[in-house]
């Protein structure tokens, strides 16, 4: 896929997406959000269900939603909170020492840098970056399964992993093109193109998708 394409695919979305963004506005209206706890439910989201996440969220924000309170918790009581997301002991552990971390090395505060969040244990370049971008409005993408899914389904990337398709979207793209694309593709890949039963039909991208037949909108699919 031509570079060309995909600007113009991006802009179709773009215009499209008041109408499929209930999840992203979900997360906004869950709880209060600032640079920690964006940080938090970053680490709870791995490999884990959206709504899960978002549950969780609430139940542990309404106990602890800044590093001070959050690290006077125990882990036992994050855990309790958070449960059934998945590694929901190990999560506990990692929150609150992240918390500690946080208020013994950074003044209270999430760092907005990338060197300095990937010094956080737990903390990826995944996460770092969708902080940088939600919590801090840098003109950054981070790639998780939907991006990384997407781009390999429309043909502009060929990558095996998001690792991959991180780099090579930071060497393609400049920081404008960069900026809200993750924001974008994941409310489109929960809602539209989702990875099982697409919804081909009301994709307003179908008829530029070289994976979209219209005799068997989704069956055609392949899957990265």
């Amino acid at each position: 896929m031509k570079k060309s394409q995909f600007t113009r695919m991006v802009d179709r979305l773009e215009a499209e997406y008041a109408a499929w963004d209930a999840p992203a506005k979900r997360f906004e209206a869950a709880y209060r959000r600032t640079p920690f706890t964006i940080l938090v439910s970053v680490m709870l989201s791995f490999r884990t269900k959206d709504e899960v996440t978002l549950e969780a969220g609430k139940r542990l924000f309404a106990l602890a939603d800044t590093p001070e309170t959050m690290a006077a918790l125990t882990e036992e009581r994050i855990a309790e909170a958070i449960y059934p997301v998945g590694f929901y002991r190990k999560k506990a552990q990692t929150i609150r020492q992240m918390s500690r971390y946080l208020l013994e090395h950074c003044g209270g505060e999430v760092p907005r840098n990338e060197a300095e969040l990937l010094k956080i244990k737990g903390v990826g370049p995944k996460a770092a970056h969708i902080v940088l971008e939600t919590a801090f409005g840098e003109k950054t993408v981070a790639v998780d399964t939907h991006v990384h899914r997407i781009l390999n389904l429309w043909g502009f990337l060929a990558t095996a992993t998001p690792e991959e398709s991180f780099s090579e979207l930071k060497r393609r793209l400049s920081p404008e093109e960069q900026a809200g694309l993750n924001k974008l593709l994941v409310s489109f890949g929960q809602v539209i193109c989702r990875p099982a039963k697409p919804l081909c039909t009301e994709c307003p991208v179908a008829d530029e998708c070289p994976a979209f037949t219209p005799d068997s909108p989704g069956s055609s699919r392949r899957r990265v």
